[in-house]
């Protein structure tokens, strides 16, 4: 699975870079999300010391918050596009991967460890994101509207597959453990998604003229803040949980699930400030590569 991840991924982000036609399959990403949410959810969990995933979550939190900040305050002194603060904002508030606990496995880590962060993660996310991306993006329509908004178009996204599965672990075990086996299909699932974001994205950049975007210095600096955030990201997860459970901490802080705020970026804050996280797709992939080969498990 180690290997079929280093073939496909790039695969799949120079097919999406090249074929913008396959554009035209972005309204599936909704139900790729909730298929890729389903198959995590339904995994079986066994029991974890008490608190351990809070404070892991909660100083991935307060991390990203900081990172925000940060980076609030340089679009401000800079006087930089707003679409850097937006790309940049998502990026910060994105929960972590549904591959995250596959590649902490992957690494040596706990993947049931990363399994409950990730769950964790975007039950929190359901509330961060409407209430600051909305107080961000709410410009036109009241901030109250743009968070109701929000919340409205994430949480059947969440919540949905999360009941289902938590019905079927109740109610008929051995279903959810036979749909549990597909689990080690949804790096295809995630990869598909790939390909179909960077091609949306490579459609709205033809579109908007890419000659424009990169003469001004839009895309460069939606490139480079998104580089800035992932490097960060993957390093403040590792050392804040270094005597414990870096792996973990640096796959649930680093990796994150750029299709659920892709297509968020794209509804609430437009294509441009879309291109952020979408370059994260790509740099996390370049990190996650990295740590492959640096990082051997432990037997």
């Amino acid at each position: 699975m180690k290997n079929m991840r280093a073939i496909l991924m790039p695969i799949a982000i120079i097919l999406g870079i090249l074929l913008p036609q396959a554009a035209v399959l972005s309204p599936m990403l909704p139900f790729l999300i909730g298929t890729m949410m389903l198959l995590t959810f339904v995994g079986k969990i066994p029991p974890q010391e008490h608190g351990l995933t809070f404070k892991i979550v909660f100083k991935a939190f307060i991390a990203s918050m900081v990172l925000l900040a940060a980076l609030w305050g340089v679009v401000e002194f800079f006087h930089l596009p707003r679409e850097v603060l937006l790309g940049g904002a998502i990026i910060c508030l994105c929960p972590p991967a549904n591959a995250a606990p596959a590649m902490a496995k992957m690494l040596g880590g706990n993947p049931v460890l990363a399994l409950k962060i990730f769950l964790s993660g975007h039950l929190i996310a359901c509330f961060s994101i409407p209430l600051i991306y909305g107080y961000l993006t709410g410009t036109d329509a009241s901030f109250a509207e743009v968070a109701l908004k929000i919340f409205n178009s994430i949480q059947p996204i969440i919540t949905i597959p999360l009941a289902l599965a938590l019905g079927l672990r109740s109610f008929n075990e051995k279903l959810a453990d036979k749909i549990a086996k597909f689990q080690k299909y949804t790096l295809f699932v995630w990869t598909f998604s790939v390909f179909v974001i960077l091609a949306k994205a490579s459609r709205d950049i033809r579109a908007m003229g890419f000659s424009e975007l990169w003469n001004s210095g839009t895309l460069p600096m939606l490139a480079a803040v998104a580089l800035v955030i992932c490097v960060a990201q993957f390093a403040l997860g590792w050392f804040c949980e270094r005597k414990g459970h870096p792996i973990e901490g640096s796959q649930s802080m680093g990796q994150k699930n750029t299709t659920l705020v892709i297509w968020i970026a794209s509804l609430y804050a437009g294509p441009v400030a879309a291109i952020a996280p979408t370059c994260y797709v790509v740099w996390q992939n370049l990190v996650l590569t990295y740590m492959q080969a640096k990082i051997k498990p432990k037997k």
